[in-house]
């Protein structure tokens, strides 16, 4: 069975937290939350409100560290970077890079060397999320 996970920022302090995704309607529209269930019974659930624009899924897949790998991750292989979108069109996963649409590559060779949102300048992008 495969793992359905989610990250996001975290509105509070910006830190990352991973679990199950949640949205909830409120007076503005909806607000957007990542739930974490306990791991065992001395420790308690957690949710924590996130910034919307940082909601990466887990593709299912590791890179050569054993490193999960997530929606808007960047991953270099063979010397270049690609960051790891969800494209609609396809239903899939893929990585993207400048002037491409998608490439193909063994994820497993690669390495995670960062995110679009805290190291935007690894892909060419502008400041951190």
């Amino acid at each position: 069975m495969r793992e359905i996970l989610f990250r996001a920022k975290r509105e509070d302090n910006g830190e990352w937290a991973y679990g199950y995704y949640v949205r909830l309607p409120d007076a503005a529209g909806s607000a957007s939350m990542i739930h974490t269930p306990a791991r065992n019974p001395d420790e308690s659930n957690s949710s924590h409100f996130i910034r919307s624009i940082t909601i990466g899924q887990y593709t299912g897949l590791t890179d050569k560290n054993g490193t999960k790998i997530f929606e808007g991750d960047i991953v270099e292989y063979e010397g270049t970077r690609y960051s790891i979108n969800y494209l609609p069109h396809y239903a899939r996963f893929s990585a993207v890079k400048p002037n491409t649409v998608f490439c193909v590559f063994a994820y497993q060779r690669g390495e995670v060397i960062g995110n679009i949102y805290d190291n935007p300048e690894l892909i060419g992008g502008g400041e951190q999320i």
